[in-house]
């Protein structure tokens, strides 16, 4: 057989097969799918709707060298620390799943070296766990579940969520989880025309880890949400209940709404179920507007607090917040007024329990799986205006002026606790706050410092002072001041923030804040911050912190000096913020600092410190 006969009859072939295949193909189509034995071509099909990959890496390093330091720590002048003492990951990744239109699974896998030189340095895992998350649309409504892993939720401020305050804050001090922005200089131009800050998904919610089932869009605009399972004060692996349960019911009425809100925690201290410990909280949360004039939001509730040691008697709870438009009083004014029962304790709101001393495993037989699950208290607290405290009713004044390019807001509070418990005072250190938490790694130990009076919260400290006279119902007065102002030099961008604090705590209520020795404290603290576009993708930060705190005739005096609490803190840093590329940024900070007590000798330090961060985004 010739060459070109074998081409002709190899040719004859191939058309024939190509013509029964096809013919066939229009009687069985399952011979084209892939279980039809490969024949081409394949039609498979269809799998995952979509598959993302995102995540951060961020590397951080400290390195502080002090010339006079607390007589706890004289063996170390001089420390080099890479990574986060939070236990903060340094590469975190996020894979998402979505398997069709209303289903999603994720999970969170993290990377850890703690750089200590051990062994186990490195270490690797689930950060927030694999969660499941879908939705389904009807006509009577959207349903959706969430479980597995950790989700950040939000019920309502008074039983399950975090403060978020009125954005008075210093930007000079980066926290870990602050976003890079699309341009190196969007940070301070949003905290001058918003007041507030992008942050990510935790902001004003709490970590839950459990069920929860959520409706909405229901007949006649009604929602509901159901959660089961465990916050962060819940924990251990001993098979006995030690979990919370939530609800809410909300109805919108156009822009007003009204809604029902319960929380329940409980735990046992012992391992045959008999020493339950807990609360209740109950509330209302509303909000009405009155033709755009004014606004009238907030919650109120009840709650109570049960362990083998406490009555489990129930108190008030009340939040609520009346908003004066600008076009009725000049300048938007809001009238807040708070009142929380010393009865009412609930870790997981925005109020701190300064009332009761918790209930502590230590005092069990057994601990729940090694876990604490509530907190101890912050005794008699100065705080911040916004922040609330149980034991205690307060009235909070706030305004916005603005005048061109210059923007100012104002707080002022007065408030009472309800009843006389405590003998000792806690405050904070402004100027070094978040340097001076740095001293101590690892853990948060309390009763530390040279008289056993700091303890160490997360990022930050705060300290305690003993009151010698007879225990009163105290009274707390402060004035916050925020300035922002922005113009060019060199054809730059040059902003100008300052924060002032104006803190009293005295034996009874006064309207007015008493700046005197008659007061049991006195704190005054100034930050003023500088920022100056260098390039394009460089920013100049420059921040200067000065705080001074004064203890009053009838508080703890010094052994030896005789005299009251008499500090003063000092703070000076600059920094520079680079845009490497759209997703990556390098900060660093350099900060000198000094902090002397004149009554009590042990107490101070100065030195320095150099912080670098780099943050990638993908």
């Amino acid at each position: 057989m010739t060459i070109k006969k074998t081409t002709y009859y190899l040719l004859l072939f191939v058309g024939l097969m190509t013509s029964q295949v096809y013919g066939q193909s229009k009687q069985d189509s399952s011979m084209f799918k892939p279980n039809a034995g490969g024949l081409f071509p394949k039609k498979f099909q269809s799998g995952l709707k979509n598959i993302s990959i995102s995540g951060y890496y961020r590397f951080m390093g400290a390195y502080s060298s002090m010339k006079t330091q607390y007589p706890e720590m004289q063996g170390v002048k001089n420390r080099l620390f890479l990574g986060d003492d939070s236990n903060l990951p340094q590469l975190s990744t996020t894979i998402t799943v979505t398997p069709g239109e209303n289903t999603v699974f994720s999970t969170d896998l993290y990377m850890w070296a703690p750089m200590t030189g051990l062994e186990e340095d490195y270490v690797k895992g689930l950060l927030l766990g694999v969660n499941l998350a879908g939705s389904h649309s009807t006509k009577f409504g959207t349903f959706a579940v969430k479980t597995g892993g950790i989700h950040w939720y939000k019920l309502s401020p008074m039983t399950f969520a975090s403060n978020t305050g009125y954005n008075r804050f210093s930007l000079f001090e980066r926290n870990p989880w602050d976003p890079n922005t699309r341009n190196v200089f969007d940070r301070y131009d949003s905290f001058y025309e918003n007041g507030s800050l992008t942050q990510d998904e935790r902001w004003g919610q709490q970590a839950f880890h459990g069920f929860i089932f959520e409706a909405s869009d229901l007949p006649q605009d009604f929602s509901f949400s159901f959660m089961q399972g465990k916050s962060q004060l819940n924990g251990g692996a001993a098979p006995l209940p030690n979990n919370i349960t939530g609800g809410r019911i909300a109805k919108k009425l156009g822009r007003n709404y009204a809604s029902i809100n319960g929380l329940r925690s409980k735990t046992y201290s012992d391992s045959l179920a008999k020493d339950l410990i807990g609360f209740n909280m109950i509330t209302s949360e509303f909000q009405v507007h009155f033709k755009d004039i004014i606004q009238l939001s907030g919650e109120i509730g009840a709650g109570n607090y049960f362990s083998p040691t406490s009555e489990g008697k129930w108190g008030e709870a009340i939040d609520i917040k009346l908003n004066f438009a600008e076009k009725l009083t000049f300048f938007p004014i809001e009238v807040r007024y708070f009142q929380i029962s010393p009865n009412v304790i609930n870790n997981n709101g925005v109020f701190w329990n300064t009332s009761i001393e918790e209930y502590s495993p230590e005092q069990a037989d057994v601990a729940v799986g090694g876990q604490t699950p509530l907190l101890f208290p912050f005794a008699s607290s100065l705080i911040s205006i916004g922040q609330m405290t149980n034991n205690r009713r307060g009235l909070i004044l706030n305004t916005d002026l603005k005048f061109k390019r210059h923007k100012l807001t104002i707080g002022y509070s007065m408030a009472q606790e309800l009843e006389a418990r405590s003998s000792r005072i806690t405050y904070g250190h402004p100027a070094n706050n978040l340097a001076l938490s740095r001293f101590w790694r690892w853990a948060f130990p309390s009763d530390v410092g040279p008289y056993g009076n700091v303890n160490k919260v997360y990022r930050g400290v705060y300290e305690s002072m003993n009151i010698t006279d007879s225990i009163s119902a105290k009274g707390f007065n402060s004035i916050e001041v925020s300035y922002k102002t922005h113009f060019t030099l060199f054809n730059r961008k040059f902003m100008i923030f300052y924060l002032g604090g104006y803190h009293t705590v005295q034996r009874d209520f006064t309207p007015l804040p008493k700046f005197s020795t008659a007061s049991y404290l006195q704190s005054y603290n100034h930050q003023l911050e500088f920022y100056y576009s260098l390039a394009p993708k460089v920013v100049l930060s420059n921040y200067f912190g000065y705080d001074r705190i004064f203890g009053g005739d009838n508080t703890e005096v010094d052994v030896i000096s005789q005299r009251a609490k008499n500090q003063q803190g000092i703070s000076y840093a600059i920094g520079l913020d680079f845009q490497l590329s759209k997703n990556v940024g390098l900060y660093v900070r350099q900060r000198w600092m000094d902090y002397i007590d004149y009554s009590f000798d042990l107490d101070k330090y100065n030195g320095t410190e150099t912080t670098v961060e780099l943050k990638i985004f993908f």
